[in-house]
């Protein structure tokens, strides 16, 4: 079976499951649907907001970093991806010769572009389009998509191509098993494992990546997704200790207090007089 020339993902997740920095060989088009904070594309931080068209050619490394704090009603943060092959691009150009200098202008580039006005409008509704289709009823919106998306002066750029080192992919492959594991209990082999090393050569990675140990790091990681339960939900301290993969709760509580310099029913009485 031929691998699909692109793939059309919509997703709306808690902003601590958003996917780290990462760079692959596919090209990627981001619409956010909800949510804001600031994105890295690239050599460029810039400030991201609901309703912005991102294209990113392959290699360039990325992430969007949400804030918790602005979500839609049940705390998520909503986003339609497309990726696609530059083999499409080029088997439409050796197919179609009519489009040969249109994408020719996605082929040749080596940046980012955030596309506005009426260009963003019309990507923006053939990505809403495509929701809820098949594949196959995708296919003709995928090559209208292409043409738009050719027309790169209604774009400026958001930054230019950075790939990812052999470390930093392998620390997002730890931040990735964190973010899916954080609420049970953690054996330093298996996420050594995962990542493709052994324990002790783990450890001094994790330490020399993050500057702290890896159940240090992995604290942190729980201790966001507490901070984050504190403030979207009425779950008891407790519920939200053990959610979060502490199985203590006085060793929470004190491993909150020295994170944030306050206890966790501190913060969220001041989250909820802010509100």
């Amino acid at each position: 079976m031929n691998e699909p020339a692109f793939r059309f993902d919509d997703v709306r997740v808690t902003p601590d499951r958003q996917i780290g920095l990462n760079s692959h060989p596919q090209w990627e088009l981001s619409l956010v649907v909800c949510g804001s904070g600031w994105r890295t594309v690239g050599d460029r931080t810039e400030p991201s907001t609901a309703g912005e068209v991102i294209l990113i050619p392959p290699g360039v490394a990325h992430v969007w970093n949400f804030d918790p704090a602005v979500t839609d009603s049940d705390g998520c943060v909503a986003n339609i991806t497309v990726f696609f092959e530059q083999s499409l691009l080029d088997g439409l150009a050796r197919l179609m010769p009519e489009l040969t200098e249109r994408l020719s202008r996605l082929t040749v580039l080596d940046q980012a572009l955030a596309y506005t006005g009426a260009r963003r409008r019309t990507i923006t509704g053939l990505l809403y389009a495509m929701r809820g289709k098949r594949a196959d009823e995708r296919a003709p919106l995928m090559m209208r998509l292409l043409v738009e998306l050719a027309d790169t002066q209604a774009g400026h750029s958001v930054g230019a191509g950075r790939m990812l080192t052999r470390a930093a992919r392998r620390m997002e492959r730890v931040r990735t098993f964190c973010a899916c594991n954080y609420g049970r209990e953690v054996r330093l082999d298996e996420v050594a494992a995962y990542v493709g090393m052994n324990k002790s050569a783990f450890c001094t990675f994790v330490k020399r990546q993050s500057g702290m140990t890896f159940s240090a790091y992995l604290n942190e990681q729980r201790l966001n997704r507490a901070v984050e339960c504190l403030r979207m939900t009425d779950d008891s301290i407790a519920h939200i200790a053990y959610s979060v993969g502490f199985a203590n709760v006085t060793y929470f509580n004190r491993v909150f207090r020295a994170r944030y310099g306050c206890s966790p029913r501190e913060l969220r009485s001041h989250s909820k007089s802010e509100q």
